[in-house]
């Protein structure tokens, strides 16, 4: 596993076995000043991975972030579809808001995820998902 971000806000790694990108969003974010490196760190991490790369996302412990930082998440989403993405796995956020946000930043780039209850089944079905495309 190569972590590529770990502190307050997000972590960002990647896994070069499984080919697939792992995010974590912590607490709020009130503005992008926050996290000056969160583009530059995705950009990392997708250099790493191979095209049809899988996500799995934990949005467990994210709060609903204003509009500006929601900017970052769209900027984001755009990026990993232009990097050819094939699956995203997604742990929903317990803040109902921030489900809400989640949700319509996958939709606007036309690409939905699979929501699961935990981290756990995430993997077992990016697992399984991609066992079964090879």
């Amino acid at each position: 596993m190569i972590t590529v971000s770990d502190n307050q806000f997000y972590e960002l790694a990647y896994d070069p076995q499984k080919n697939r990108i792992y995010m974590r969003i912590n607490n709020y974010w009130k503005s992008p000043d926050v996290v000056p490196n969160y583009l530059n760190d995705w950009n990392k991490v997708i250099s790493l991975a191979a095209p049809g790369f899988t996500l799995l996302a934990d949005f467990r412990n994210m709060i609903t972030h204003p509009a500006s930082v929601k900017e970052l998440h769209e900027a984001v989403a755009n990026k990993l579809f232009e990097s050819r993405i094939s699956y995203v796995a997604e742990v929903s956020p317990t803040d109902r808001i921030a489900v809400l946000q989640v949700s319509g930043v996958w939709k606007q780039i036309g690409k939905g995820s699979i929501k699961v209850a935990d981290v756990v089944l995430g993997e077992n079905i990016l697992d399984q998902l991609t066992e079964a495309k090879a």
